[in-house]
């Protein structure tokens, strides 16, 4: 077993292939939480929470577009990390699938046991299951990001800035993502508190807001967070920020 952790980890194919049963199992027994999952937008898009995907091609995975274009845009979209494995021609329909989160392409025939044991490994590198913290007074918005970060890293939610500081009380995240205009304490006061507990300062805080004009951004960027992030962004740009800022 790579770690004590275990990775969501949808693994899709069309039909049922031994290769594909044996290496569900092998990552299974490496403390993954794999499911075999049909090459199906229904089934797919009924699964959550999910860390990774692995792609067993074949000939009728790669020519069915519905399926094909469903599954790229969902990876792009939660910015997951994903596996191919496949024949040359196989591999090469997939070239069009985002390039961010592309880990590895394996060629069959492929080593089982090697396959699984390099796959927990890489799976064990991408995701630490950092800690964050996420402040914002709209719940829908809570919600959207937890959706969009929870199969990578470990989410903890606040509405308002007094229920921030008492899940800082109970765990000090890796990072904050707060939001800068909210009611009766906003951004800036939240942050300014955050920075005053010695136990805290150091916590990094990027900050979340709607308005992306001149004057807003310099008022963001005066009060020296380790960045900002506009919510009216693409949720695979915000996904990609964060984790270029753990990558540092």
């Amino acid at each position: 077993m790579v770690d004590d952790k275990k990775y969501r980890i949808l693994l899709i194919e069309k039909g049922a292939s031994m290769i594909a049963a044996s290496l569900a199992e092998k990552l299974g027994a490496a403390g993954n939480d794999v499911i075999k999952c049909p090459a199906d937008v229904n089934a797919i898009n009924a699964e959550k929470d999910v860390s990774a995907v692995i792609l067993y091609g074949s000939p009728d995975l790669v020519d069915d577009m519905k399926v094909m274009t469903f599954l790229s845009d969902t990876i792009n979209e939660h910015g997951l990390p994903y596996y191919i494995i496949g024949d040359n021609k196989e591999l090469d329909a997939f070239k069009k699938f985002p390039d961010s989160g592309r880990r590895a392409e394996l060629t069959r025939p492929v080593n089982v046991e090697e396959a699984a044991r390099a796959i927990s490994e890489d799976l064990a590198g991408v995701f630490s299951k950092k800690k964050i913290l996420v402040v914002d007074d709209s719940g829908t918005m809570l919600r959207k990001i937890k959706g969009w970060l929870e199969g990578k890293y470990k989410i903890t939610l606040a509405n308002s800035g007094a229920r921030a500081m008492k899940a800082l009380a109970l765990e000090i995240p890796d990072l904050v993502l707060l939001d800068y205009e909210m009611p009766i304490v906003d951004g800036r006061q939240v942050l300014g508190m955050i920075r005053d507990e010695p136990e805290y300062a150091n916590i990094p805080v990027i900050f979340l807001t709607g308005k992306s004009d001149a004057e807003s951004v310099k008022s963001v960027l005066s009060l020296k967070p380790e960045g900002y992030l506009l919510k009216t962004e693409e949720p695979a740009k915000i996904i990609a920020e964060i984790d270029k800022f753990f990558s540092k």
